[in-house]
């Protein structure tokens, strides 16, 4: 008996250390918690920073057909890979022309068809002018024949001379009038073939274009350089299987790479820090090892919509000032803009900046005891921000938020002070 509650008390004493160990353990998670930082005072550099991506800032556009109109799109049936090295003259893509061929074979059919028209045009005015000819010859004898007559009725009586000498002129005016006829025929005739003509030439003068831009299908290289794959309006790569038109005909590029720029995208909010001329501290991800030095030469007016951003971007373009035989277009880099830089200043991480009722403190001890202290906040970069008052150098700051933190002192900078420290630029 004295045995069995030997063993439940026991049982029970582990349980009660168990207990305390975790309520030990979870005091401890608490405390682990409760990361302090230091106040720095020194020199704080703000820097947007982005990623984008390297290109070369002159290239030479390799650009498919230019008699594309009324096409409209073409596929890239084949193309060389990027970064291909080609000479002037070598093959970079082939599209895709059976729509010409169709245009083409459309050109024959009307031109072969004008040329049908022109024989029959020709074909009936010759006709019709045979019967009026034939018909003029008719009257020139009936003249020549009534002449006579008249010259024979001089001693008929004179009635008989007028009607003789009426039928000849008659006669003369129906030959007059044939005459007309058939020079309005030949115009009328000539008119038509003419414009039948002109019809069919124009169909030739298509087939010859087309035959012309034929050629251009075989689309080549018009200088020396690294063939690069351009982007489309939604920013995907032109390759095989994409397609081009008479309104963007641009197939790929030959960069000139002695100068490479990245082109970035910096969200509205931040875009308005951002000025030409600044600089910015530029890495490519190939090249973890290496650091460039590039400046901010084009900043895009207008904010565009991009796929993997909330907000509209604005595009930007930073110069490298190095040249570096191994930077290559397409590179992915990291961009860091430095902003503004402001000296001599006290700055602690955003993560220790709390705010409530347009109220900002931090979390700090003071006299033993954790308080909310109230601070009035300057400018920040990506990971700190500056603190104009309540807070001195080396002081230390919360990272977290400790227990029961609306239980917690705030202590307020006075109002003169304030108004002080706001006018102060940094």
């Amino acid at each position: 008996m004295n045995g069995k509650i030997f063993f439940l008390f026991l049982f029970l004493l582990l349980i009660g250390a168990g207990a305390w160990y975790i309520s030990q353990q979870g005091k401890g998670g608490e405390q682990s918690k409760a990361v302090k930082v230091a106040a720095k005072h020194g020199n704080l550099d703000v820097i947007v920073t982005s990623t984008g991506e390297l290109q070369a800032k002159n290239s030479t556009k390799i650009t498919g057909p230019q008699g594309l109109r009324g096409i409209g799109q073409v596929k890239i049936l084949e193309m060389v890979p990027e970064g291909t090295m080609v000479k002037k003259g070598d093959f970079v893509a082939q599209l895709d022309q059976s729509e010409l061929d169709k245009r083409k074979e459309d050109f024959q059919n009307i031109a072969t068809s004008a040329d049908a028209q022109i024989k029959e045009v020709e074909r009936d005015t010759a006709i019709t002018l045979s019967k009026l000819r034939d018909r003029i010859k008719e009257l020139e004898f009936s003249i020549e024949n009534k002449r006579k007559e008249v010259g024979i009725n001089i001693y008929e009586p004179q009635e008989v001379q007028d009607r003789v000498q009426s039928e000849l002129e008659k006669l003369q005016r129906d030959y007059d009038t044939e005459n007309k006829n058939y020079a309005l025929e030949v115009q009328k005739a000539n008119a038509q073939v003419e414009k039948v003509t002109s019809d069919r030439n124009k169909q030739y003068k298509k087939i010859r274009e087309t035959q012309k831009t034929s050629k251009q299908f075989n689309v080549t290289a018009p200088s020396d350089g690294m063939v690069v794959y351009e982007r489309d309006w939604r920013g995907n790569k032109i390759t095989t299987g994409s397609t081009i038109s008479s309104w963007s005909s641009i197939v790929a590029s030959l960069p000139d790479l002695s100068v490479m720029v990245s082109e970035t995208y910096i969200n509205e909010i931040d875009v308005n820090r951002i000025k030409v001329g600044q600089e910015v501290e530029i890495k490519a991800d190939a090249l973890p090892d290496n650091t460039y030095t590039g400046k901010v030469i084009y900043i895009g007016n207008i904010g565009q919509q991009r796929p993997g951003f909330d907000a509209k971007v604005f595009d930007i373009k930073v110069e490298i000032q190095e040249r570096d035989s191994l930077l290559r277009p397409a590179m992915t880099s990291s961009n860091g803009i430095l902003t503004d830089s402001y000296q001599d200043v006290t700055y602690i991480p955003l993560e220790a900046l709390h705010n409530q009722e347009d109220i900002s403190f931090v979390y700090m001890d003071k006299n033993g005891a954790a308080v909310r202290q109230e601070v009035i906040t300057g400018k920040y970069n990506d990971a700190q921000i500056i603190i104009k008052a309540g807070l001195e150098k080396d002081e230390e700051v919360y990272l977290s938020i400790p227990e029961n933190p609306d239980d917690l002192d705030l202590i307020k900078i006075e109002e003169n002070e304030k108004e002080k420290i706001t006018q102060k630029d940094f």
